[in-house]
This record gives structure tokens, sequence and C-alpha cells, in this order.
């Protein structure tokens, strides 16, 4: 499309940008002589009260904006509107947009950061005083020029006090920047403004945004759950700002700020390490967290600015050692912290296995613990320790979604499709996950960096994605429990009329049954008889009633019979849980038939088109078995700390948590998956065979089982030095087991990507 000449008096120069609504041009005043931003709205574009609404709202940008007048605000100087095309002209800006110093990960300095927020912050409270919130800030919209002067822009969905658009009910804004009563669809005010505000801030901090996933997700976060406080992700960073950012982001606007001013107040006082905010209603948020262990201090720069990805950990060469002497502490997203009960001082074994924190599962969720690991010898950490440690929590998240997909396929399975799997399913953590704690990173002597992470994790949404996956791409995962068994029976009851015996009992219905079943057998599944030792997953059952018609043709004197159905139901229940996850008892219209036998032949093929492959998948129930690991004849007690970091990370170990620990005996009540096998036989090949691969020698062994619990016996032989020292000096053992792409992500170095592959 051609450019226009000009728009009112403003001649036109170029185009800037476009969208599905219109365009911004760069244009001239030639009246005095200076450059101007012009956005337009096309009404032509737009339909029905899609048009109203929409231009309603552009004009009501021009007259809110147009009220302002302040260093740090776009200044508008015109609205108008030419041959249908309506404009607002404004200040011809040349900057950047804060968004695009985040994309590039750029650093700010604390008194760079302190400086933008106040200009921010004074920006929103001109517009406030005069009445008027913005309803999206966010980076996008701040604008920092060359000399870093902060331009706060598009007031497009800015709402003046006495105006009827986009009041109580509407949600409009950006949603990982918009406040609850914004998701809400409730009525906003400055506070609302000054909450988006504080998600900049965090973001400055931290180099994340406090609520990420989908849409959905965002909205439950901002509900429902706290952030991880800035000085958990960045270290350097003063405490004092834990508690503004408890105060900025408070779920409920009085328990906010109140005042831009207020909110710069505090901001001058947490960037001098005080902390003078009182906000007694809050007091199970993100601040309140108790200080971790002692540890000695970290070598770090005077000078040395605030990392712009999360740093979760102190430098890497003198805090590493700090933080593996000290206990984990772990950091909850989405719940408060939990104060454990005074306990006997632990023995010497137990003092070295860390707590295992624990939150209940949901249906269609799990509780599931994993291993994130990354190489600080990666090139690409030397000039970003950040990098690292972002990449370090999202390796723990992308394992925590390897394993959930490991609960529903084979472990043969899972390695041959890794790359697809890594890329369509696993990169995709922020939609499974629930909630999430983490531990404090640490350095391994094997080199690696680790990070322990908990979460609960939305398993049967992982499984459906893995349904969805294997349409799209053709794949056929290998299932670990095989396919359903699914077991049938179908009976029925007949009438004369409207008469039931009620002392008739119903009789099965070989023939209806038969149907169903080609039915199932299509789907390659098997029947099963439900009455056997180890029953069908699903019982399809259905009933039918019948009422048998009779009509004498008075021209013939012939008499007419025809069955029809009087009720029917039918229903699917999954025999695990026994929850009845299918009911139908909606009679099918116009059926009749002149033969019951042609009618129950029907039925079947009826209730058969009730069920698809994709029902009996989605609802397929792989849960996860329970077991308590007894290990036997470790030789120093030291060692169950490095067991339960191993067990951590094997993909078959959902979950791990130690139970006690005492000379000689060391137990774990665990969670694993890999099919209906024999627990002796996951544990064998699941634990004890990475295990002993690490280690170079069959140091492992299963001596026996009994119920949920499964002894894995220390080989004497192994109490060496050089053996045992493999535990610490290599990798983890899930990485001997893992796809050759997953070492290649975790470790460069060459030695020991041939060690891993001996």
């Amino acid at each position: 499309m051609s450019l226009p000449e000009k728009l009112g008096k403003y001649e036109i120069r170029r185009e800037l940008g476009a969208g599905a609504m219109g365009v911004v041009y760069e244009g001239w005043d030639p009246g005095i002589a200076r450059r101007v931003a012009i956005k337009t709205v096309k009404g032509s574009e737009l339909q029905g009260a899609e048009a109203e609404q929409t231009l309603a709202r552009f004009r009501h940008e021009a007259q809110a904006a147009g009220r302002l007048s302040h260093p740090n605000i776009v200044q508008i100087y015109e609205f108008g509107e030419d041959a249908g095309i309506q404009f607002i002209a404004m200040e011809f800006i040349e900057g950047r947009e804060l968004k695009d110093t985040f994309d590039r990960d750029e650093r700010f300095k604390l008194p760079e950061i302190v400086r933008i927020m106040k200009e921010l912050l004074a920006a929103l409270g001109h517009a406030h005083k005069n009445g008027i919130v913005h309803r999206d800030i966010k980076p996008a919209n701040i604008i920092l020029l060359g000399d870093g002067t902060v331009k706060v822009a598009d007031f497009g969905i800015a709402r003046i006090e006495s105006s009827n658009l986009t009041q109580a009910g509407s949600v409009l804004g950006t949603p990982a920047y918009m406040s609850p009563e914004q998701f809400m669809g409730q009525t906003v005010d400055a506070r609302s403004d000054l909450f988006s505000a504080g998600v900049v801030l965090y973001q400055f901090l931290t180099g994340e945004k406090p609520f990420t996933g989908s849409v959905t997700t965002i909205m439950h976060k901002v509900l429902k759950e706290e952030p991880i406080a800035p000085s958990d992700l960045n270290v350097q960073m003063p405490r004092a700002f834990d508690a503004l950012m408890r105060k900025a982001l408070a779920k409920r606007p009085d328990e906010r700020f109140q005042s831009a001013q207020e909110f710069v107040v505090a901001l001058e006082a947490a960037a001098a390490g005080e902390s003078t905010l009182v906000n007694a209603a809050a007091d199970a948020t993100l601040a309140d967290r108790p200080a971790p262990p002692a540890a000695a201090p970290a070598t770090v720069a005077p000078s040395a600015p605030p990392a712009r990805r999360p740093v979760p950990m102190p430098a890497i060469a003198a805090g590493v050692a700090a933080i593996a002497a000290g206990a984990a502490a772990w950091v909850l997203l989405g719940r408060g912290p939990a104060t454990p009960p005074a306990e006997a001082p632990p023995t010497a074994a137990q003092s070295a296995v860390p707590p295992a924190p624990t939150f209940s599962a949901e249906p269609g969720t799990a509780v599931i613990t994993a291993l994130g690991l990354a190489d600080p010898a990666d090139p690409r950490y030397a000039q970003d320790k950040g990098l690292l440690a972002a990449d370090l929590r999202e390796d723990a998240r992308r394992q925590l979604i390897e394993k959930a997909a490991a609960l529903y396929v084979d472990s043969q399975s899972l390695s041959k499709n890794y790359g697809l799997l890594q890329a369509k399913l696993f990169a995709r953590s922020g939609e499974f996950i629930q909630a999430i704690e983490e531990a404090q990173p640490r350095q391994n002597a094997d080199g690696l960096m680790s990070l322990t992470a908990r979460a609960t994790v939305k398993v049967r949404a992982v499984q459906k994605s893995l349904n969805q996956m294997s349409r799209e791409e053709r794949i056929d995962f290998i299932r670990n429990n095989g396919d359903p068994k699914i077991a049938v029976a179908i009976t029925t009851h007949s009438a004369q009329g409207n008469v039931v015996d009620p002392n008739a009992p119903a009789r099965r219905s070989p023939v209806a049954e038969n149907l169903l079943k080609e039915r199932i057998q299509s789907f390659g599944f098997r029947l099963w008889n439900d009455d056997t030792k180890n029953g069908a997953d699903f019982a399809v059952s259905g009933e039918a009633r019948f009422k048998k018609l009779s009509a004498k043709l008075e021209a013939s004197g012939i008499t007419v019979e025809k069955f029809v159905l009087s009720s029917w139901s039918v229903k699917c229940t999954d025999k695990k849980s026994g929850e009845e996850i299918y009911y139908n008892n909606q009679i099918p219209e116009k059926q009749s038939w002149a033969t019951e036998e042609l009618a129950l032949r029907d039925v079947g093929r009826l209730i058969g088109e009730e069920f698809s492959k994709s029902f009996f998948l989605q609802h397929f129930d792989f849960t996860a078995q329970k077991v308590v690991l007894n290990f036997k004849g470790l030789p120093k007690p030291e060692l169950v700390k490095s067991v339960l970091r191993e067990l951590t990370g094997i993909r078959s170990v959902l979950a791990v948590a130690s139970q006690s620990a005492t000379p000689g005996e060391t137990r774990f009540v665990a969670e694993l998956s890999g099919g209906s096998t024999s627990l002796s036989e996951l544990v064998s090949n699941g634990i004890a065979k990475p295990l002993n691969r690490k280690l170079g020698k069959t140091c492992f062994n299963v001596a026996g089982s009994s119920g949920t619990e499964v002894t894995l016996a220390f080989e004497a032989s192994c109490n060496e030095a050089g053996i045992l020292g493999r535990l610490d000096a290599l990798p983890p053992a899930a990485l001997f087991d893992a796809p050759q792409p997953r070492r290649e992500a975790v470790t460069r170095n060459p030695e020991t990507l041939r060690r891993l592959a001996i």
C-alpha cells in the first residue's frame, strides 16, 4: 500500500510500523517545523460494534494523554480525522524500548535501575494526579532515550476516571504485567499501574518475570501464587528489596503502595539497604523466608552490577564451596514458608541428607523431583554467570517433564525419540509445572553445577501432549504399561408392551458384546476377563431395555411386531480408581428393529461408537509404584547424600526422600515409573544398573524384596577409594544411561563425554 501524502496538516514521510488496526507513520508538521509520530486507526478495516468500540477507545487515548504534560510522558499534540482515517499526532521519540534491552539480556547497575524506576513512577504519579490510569505498563511501553531519559508511551487503553469506557468487566492489558483486579475484570485504579511497575522492577532485579506461562497459568499465579524473593535469584541484591516486592506485588490493592511517591520512598530505602515497609496483612509472602544457612562469603567485585539473568548462586569460584557446605535451602513458588517441627538432633548420617519438603498432589498431577545440570566450563558462561544460572534452572524444569513423560513412555522408546521430545515437549515445561521448589545450586566434584527441583507436575496434561504428538508426528510410542486392558459387559431386558417383569434377570448379550469387542480390538487393545487376578484397566458396560410392540393391520389382518429401546445406559469405569469416567443414558433417536437380534447388533455398534482409541489412552492411569529402598552395607555415612543425589537424577525415580539412616542401613521412600513389571526388576534395571555402570563394577545388587520394600546390598569388594571416589568424581549415573543429545547438552568436556559413553 502506498503512503498517504498527508494526514490533516501533517506530511507523511515514512511508515514506522503497522498493526492489525492501523499504521504508525513519521510525519512532519510544516507549521512549526518538527517531526511527529502519527498513530492511525482505519475505521473501514473494522466492523460493527468492534469499529465503534475501537474508534471510541482511540479518541479516548487522545483525550487521556493530551491532558498530560510531563518530561517522562510522550506528548500528544492533536487528534484528527482525514478521509476516514482517525489519527493522533504525538511527540516523535528516538530511543529504544526497555523490552529490547531485556530481550538482549543487558545488565543494569542498581543506581541505574533506581533512576529508571523513579522516572517511570514520576510519570505515573503525574498521570494519576490527573485522574488517568495507564492500564498497560510494560517494558514495550517504556522508552529509553539516548541520554537515558525515560518516556512512557501508549495510553491506548488508559482510563479517565469519569469515562464509561473500559470499566469493570473489561480485561485489557498484557497478561504478564496485569494486576489481579485486571484479570478479574474489576474496576482498576492507580494501584493497578503500581503493581505493573512492580513487575517491571522485579524483571530489572532478577532478569525474570515473576509470573510466566500460558495466559491461564499466568492468571493463576497472579491471583494465587507469590513469586520467589529477588535476593534468592540475585544474591547481590539487598534483601530489603524482598520486602519492597512483597508490597508492590500484593494481591489486594489495599496492601500495595497507595501512591507512586510512596513507591519511590521505599525504592530509595531498599537501594540503601534499608527496609521501612510494614505489611502485616501479607506476612506469609515471599519476603518472609528464613535466611539461608551461614556460609563463607563469596568474592564479588565491589562495582559488579546485578546480573540481568537470574543468579541464584554466589560467584562460581568461591561461593560454590560455601553453598555445598550448607544444607540445601529450598525455595517455594506458590506457597508460603512452613516452620518444621522441632526434632531430636540428627545422627551423622542423617545430617548428610537435606530435608525433603513435600506438598500434596491433586488428581491429574504428581510430585516429581529432578536434578538440573550445567557445565560451567561452557565458554558461553565465561562472561555471563547469570546465563549459567538460567540454563541450570531451565534444565531442571526440562528434567521434571522428562520424568513425567517416562511415567507413560517406555525408557527405550523415550530415548529413541529424545530429540523430538526435547523440542516439542520438554521445552514447554512452563505449561505443565504447577508449583516448584528449588534448592540452592552447587558445584560438584565432577565439575558440573547441579540444582535439585521438586515440583507438582500436571502429568495428565503431559500424557495428552504425548498422545497429540503421537498423532501429529506419527510416532508409535511404546507405552510403559502396554495397551489398556478392557472388559466388556452388555445386558438386556425385554418387555411386552409396557409390562416389565421385575423378577426377570438381566441377560448378557453375546451378540452386542462381540460387536463392541471388535471395535475395541480395532484399536489394538486387549480384551480382558474382569474376574482374573490382574483385572482390566477399564470396564465398559451397557444396559438396554426393549419394548416389544405389536400392531394388527386391518386391511390384511397381518400382525406387525417391532422392538424399540425404552431405556439404555452406557458407562466406562476406571477400575484402578473406581472413577466413572463416562456415562450416557440418552436414548438414540428413531431406533426400532424388526427383530431383537437386529436390535442387539445395533446396540453393540452404537455403544462402540461412544468410544475411541484416544479416549482410553487419555484416561489410562499410569500410576507410579511406591517403594521403600533399603540400602545395606554403605561403608561411609557421607555416601548417603551422594546416593540421594544419584537417585534424584535417575529418570525412573519420580520422587525420592530420605526415610531413615542408621549405621549399615539407609532407607529412602521413592516413587518409580517403568510399567507393570515387578518392583525388584524396576529397581534392578532402573537404579542398580546405572549406578553400577558409573562405578565401573557391580557394586549394588537387589538382595531381596518384601511387599513394597526392595533391599539393595552394597558389595564389600567395592569398598575401595578408587571405586567410591567415582560417586563424586564422575557425573551423575543418570547421564550414563542418557541419550547422546542429553549428554552433549550437559557437558562440553570431550574426556567426560568419552567416559560417559563407556
